[in-house]
């Protein structure tokens, strides 16, 4: 079964990359019979590198596909150029098989890479969808849907991840219209708890503040595109789940404030769920926590490892020493585990 995960917040240093880099690699080291692709639709292409092979391998190999036009932004570029309207026939070609870039990667991951030339592809996006045509704007927010429909042909059991940036730019609002099930990273603090609400205006249009007994207007500006959407026939994702991400567990105070900030978006999401359960999954569990990466996330950042690969002992970050500790792999690892059957 095809199924597609787009992992968003509105809101930038919640874990959004990283979570996508482990949940996308451990999800395929788990299921050798499917085909698992990480699409990456932000400018910073960061999970890109990494699966690539990490800083430094990962950037050469990434700058090989941007120079050759192989990347996300290439293909919006040669859509605009070609084919405005239907595929080009040879959007497979867009993606990269990982493991001959990074062989610490499973054999069946693959990439559709990210470019910084995407924010340019603003524009383009933008003005393919005020043109004077049928369906224009519909059309210029299904490019990725197209991409990946077309991936999907050629393998009847693939499973995409989406790494999205915060910003709502046009080609994040081609992912919503691509994804069918949305993951909301966040960490435990106000900040997050805005970012979600935030989600549920800019993609469902709903204003969900009064829940919370505030009273907030809100511009007509963050409705626009769920408006359109669904005057288009276009559908939202359902939400998936919820990621507490880089949870505390070991300075007493900070796990003290990150627990109630948790508590806070439990009951929330709660009060959400229950007034506009149709925008969510029907799932036994909603929200799940994963620790903070740390030493760990450098280390797959620097050396494209999924986090089952590694192992208590020294990594070379940049000619410095960098211990990864075995018990912290555990309990991260357990938490990944957890996640990952439940998708």
């Amino acid at each position: 079964m095809n199924m597609r995960y787009m992992i968003w917040n509105n809101k930038g240093g919640v874990g959004k990359t990283f979570l996508t880099y482990v949940i996308a690699t451990e999800y395929a080291i788990k299921h050798p019979e499917k085909r698992v692709a990480v699409v990456d639709m932000c400018p910073q292409a960061n999970v890109s590198e990494m699966l690539l092979g990490g800083n430094g391998t990962g950037e050469k190999n990434l700058a090989e596909y941007a120079s050759n036009g192989k990347t996300i932004a290439g293909y919006i570029k040669e859509r605009y150029a070609r084919s405005r309207n239907s595929r080009l026939g040879t959007e497979s070609g867009y993606y990269c098989h990982v493991v001959t870039k990074n062989p610490e990667m499973p054999r069946n991951l693959y990439l559709l890479p990210g470019d910084v030339d995407l924010d340019i592809c603003s524009s383009l996006i933008s003005y393919m969808g005020q043109a004077p045509e049928k369906q224009a704007w519909r059309n210029s927010r299904m490019l990725l849907d197209d991409v990946i429909g077309a991936f999907e042909n050629e393998h009847r059991d693939t499973v995409v991840f989406i790494d999205c940036n915060p910003s709502f730019a046009v080609y994040t609002e081609m992912a919503v219209v691509a994804a069918r099930e949305l993951i909301i990273p966040c960490t435990a603090d106000t900040a997050s708890i805005r970012g979600i609400l935030n989600v549920f205006r800019l993609i469902y249009g709903i204003n969900a503040y009064h829940l919370l007994g505030i009273k907030q207007d809100v511009d007509d500006s963050f409705f626009t595109f769920s408006e359109t959407a669904s005057a288009q026939g276009l559908t939202s994702p359902k939400v998936r789940m919820i990621v507490l991400n880089k949870s505390r567990s070991l300075d007493a105070k900070a796990t003290r404030a990150w627990q109630a900030h948790s508590q806070q978006i439990r009951e929330i999401m709660a009060k959400i769920h229950t007034a506009y359960e149709d925008c969510f999954r029907d799932v036994e569990e909603l929200i799940y926590d994963i620790k903070d990466g740390n030493t760990l996330a450098t280390i797959a950042n620097h050396c494209g490892l999924p986090i089952s690969s590694m192992s208590q002992g020294e990594y070379d970050i940049y000619g410095c020493s960098t211990m990864a500790n075995q018990t912290q792999i555990d309990a991260i690892q357990s938490q990944l585990d957890v996640l990952v059957a439940s998708l």
